[in-house]
């Protein structure tokens, strides 16, 4: 086993990790695309080291991120927000809707703080799926846009959950998105988990994607997001450590064909105890097939 290691599920060592795809959607993307991500690094060395991550890709311009000290036989989860970037591939670029790319990260550990001395290099290829929602190849099944001023079948439950209701306050198609509130009135500090949700049953299509574009807000720092996961069923298929505030995010993730089931926007929140609110925006989610 490698003495570092750099993973994106949760699967643990020395369990190996499956190949690993990220799927993007082009559609009312800006001219230039940002690629964020949540990775999970380890230390398997008999000493505290401290770990960089970069990239490298055709097109693609990387950060370098210094990820700080981890400890001899511990693990983290870091957010890359907005880690790199690269032009908008045209619809030209994606042939019959779809196009697939690689990107390389590149995991480094340093035994000093100034990262001048490097101990061990990890690297990890992952895939870029592209496609165009808008392309005729493609049937769109599900579109949610809200405007008919109605939350369209999504719903929240639990002594979390909070309220949903159609919004005006950040849309990506006006006049409505769906907002999921959840009013903290004062009390003990505590973590809590929200859901939005909602069932569908997928095309009998050889390919189904689901499009989720969504936005996360607080009324102040006594709320934190700790984790936001999108999840089919009970299967986590996207999770994102400590996500940003106040931008819209777009998840792309495949579907099983011809199957009931249900997804989950879940957001794991931690409430510092004075009154406040902790929010959810979503808008213009679609499933396609071909």
């Amino acid at each position: 086993m490698s003495k570092i290691e750099l993973r994106l599920t949760d699967v643990q060592p020395p369990t190996p990790e499956a190949k690993r795809t990220i799927y993007r959607d082009i559609a009312n993307l800006p001219s230039t695309v940002k690629l964020g991500l949540t990775i999970r690094y380890f230390n398997h060395d008999d000493e505290s080291l401290y770990f960089q991550i970069t990239g490298s890709g055709t097109g693609y311009t990387f950060g370098t991120v210094n990820l700080g000290s981890l400890a001899s036989g511990a693990n983290a989860y870091k957010n890359l927000d907005e880690f790199a970037s690269r032009a908008k591939p045209s619809a030209g670029d994606l042939p019959s809707g779809e196009m697939e790319e690689t990107i390389t990260l590149t995991l480094k550990a340093y035994t000093d703080s100034g990262y001048t001395n490097l101990k061990w290099t990890f690297e990890r290829t992952i895939t870029i799926h592209w496609i165009n929602s808008e392309d005729a190849t493609f049937t769109l099944d599900e579109e949610d846009n809200f405007d008919d001023g109605t939350v369209q079948g999504w719903a929240t439950s639990g002594p979390w959950a909070g309220t949903v209701a159609v919004a005006t306050d950040y849309v990506l198609s006006s006049p409505y998105s769906l907002k999921n509130t959840r009013q903290h009135t004062g009390g003990v500090p505590s973590t809590y988990t929200t859901n939005v949700y909602k069932q569908f049953t997928t095309p009998n299509k050889d390919k189904v994607f689901a499009i989720i574009d969504m936005r996360l807000g607080r009324g102040s720092a006594s709320v934190n997001h700790l984790s936001n996961s999108i999840l089919k069923d009970s299967d986590i298929l996207i999770y994102i450590n400590t996500p940003p505030y106040n931008k819209w995010i777009r998840h792309v993730v495949p579907l099983p064909k011809n199957t009931t089931l249900t997804i989950t926007i879940e957001r794991n929140v931690n409430w510092q105890g004075s009154p406040d609110y902790s929010y959810l925006w979503l808008d213009d989610f679609k499933i396609i097939s071909k």
